[in-house]
């Protein structure tokens, strides 16, 4: 069940924000056949970061057309707004780690992401579980419910009461299932810290925060990548703060693989790495698009093809950079404008500027009915 992990992925996109962009792919090594084993590195990261931008955004499409209410939904002031609440977040980890150190912060972060990440995991591969196995093996569904609702002043229930639902948890045998596979995969990770089992988690975070979080417009993705693109740039060139938390920070916030592979095989510790919020940010404009391909033709993939591909052209540019000049770089330097002008350029080509800018998923507040 999607709507099982709802709450779960909206706190995995808060704490993205801490490092939404702690987001480089390091390049620092002296290592035998240095180009050979660089060259599997960097592919393997582009692989890591292409594959859930393409399954989120058809999770995404799908969720729109099925269960609207399972998703996370940035406004505009949402979008403006984040770049300040990731720069907040990620400048009070500095200084944790500066002043306090990172070890005990560590330990919490360890078993938070546990529980994050075996929701992820479950999310990530219930609909293909379900896919897989009989319909007559699904078992009952259960709902464990937390609503709470208004009362008066008394302490008695208003004649029509208003309902807040604080959690809803759906799950069958299947999405048990589900379950015990992320804790075994959470264990894992929780015993060893071994890259692997820390791509399994990033990768399930990346695919659940494309599919559920969305954005309603293109022009909300436009102003989110803008802000962005300042943030990263600032917080990379202008401080040492970024790569500080980044390489302190002991989570599974970014996708990672050996710059010696073809030396030290799994048993690597020198790893190249890509933040997780260069994957979900830009995955969630480029799962938009899916969506509004969608809208006009029911096979319609054209903005969502070439944003696909100038994502790629960005990733490479932001590779090429960083090993010329053997430094970490801001990736969304180079992805930021490409997921906005590539689709914004083929809209004035085709003359259709103004359908998409006019797009929603759902209606705004202010186009909503009010009521009699």
């Amino acid at each position: 069940s999607q709507q099982q992990v709802k709450r779960f992925s909206t706190v995995t996109m808060d704490q993205l924000n801490v490092t939404s962009n702690v987001t480089f792919v390091d390049s620092e090594s002296v290592i035998p056949g240095v180009g050979d084993n660089m060259l599997v590195a960097y592919v393997a990261i582009m692989i890591m970061a292409l594959v859930p931008i393409y399954l989120g955004s058809f999770q995404s499409l799908q969720l729109s057309q099925s269960d609207k209410d399972s998703r996370e939904v940035m406004s505009h002031n949402d979008a403006m707004m984040f770049p300040l609440y990731a720069s907040a977040s990620l400048f009070s980890l500095y200084l944790i780690f500066k002043y306090l150190g990172k070890e005990y912060l560590n330990y919490l972060v360890t078993g938070y992401f546990f529980l994050l990440g075996t929701a992820a995991i479950a999310s990530s591969i219930s609909p293909l579980m379900h896919s897989l196995v009989p319909s007559s093996l699904h078992g009952p569904m259960y709902q464990l419910r937390l609503s709470e609702k208004a009362k008066k002043k008394d302490g008695e229930e208003a004649e029509e009461p208003q309902e807040t639902e604080h959690f809803d948890l759906k799950f069958d045998y299947v999405d048990m299932g589900c379950a015990v596979i992320g804790c075994i995969f959470g264990g894992w990770y929780i015993m060893t810290k071994h890259w692997i089992a820390n791509n399994i988690f990033g990768l399930a975070f990346s695919i659940s925060g494309i599919s559920m979080l969305s954005v309603n417009s293109f022009s909300i993705g436009a102003i989110l990548l803008a802000g962005l693109f300042v943030y990263d740039i600032f917080w990379v060139f202008g401080t040492e703060v970024m790569v500080t938390v980044a390489k302190s920070f002991d989570a599974p916030i970014k996708v990672l693989f050996p710059r010696d592979f073809l030396v030290n095989g799994i048993h690597s510790t020198n790893h190249a790495m890509l933040g997780l919020g260069d994957i979900v940010l830009p995955g969630v404009i480029i799962a938009l698009l899916l969506r509004f391909d969608r809208s006009r033709k029911p096979q319609g993939s054209l903005y969502f093809t070439a944003t696909f591909i100038a994502y790629i052209v960005g990733l490479v540019t932001t590779i090429a950079v960083m090993h010329v000049f053997k430094a970490a770089q801001p990736a969304l330097l180079y992805l930021s404008p490409a997921c906005t002008l590539v689709p914004l350029l083929t809209a004035v080509v085709r003359g259709e500027t103004k359908l998409l800018f006019s797009y929603r998923d759902e209606p705004e507040e202010a186009d909503k009915p009010k009521a009699e």
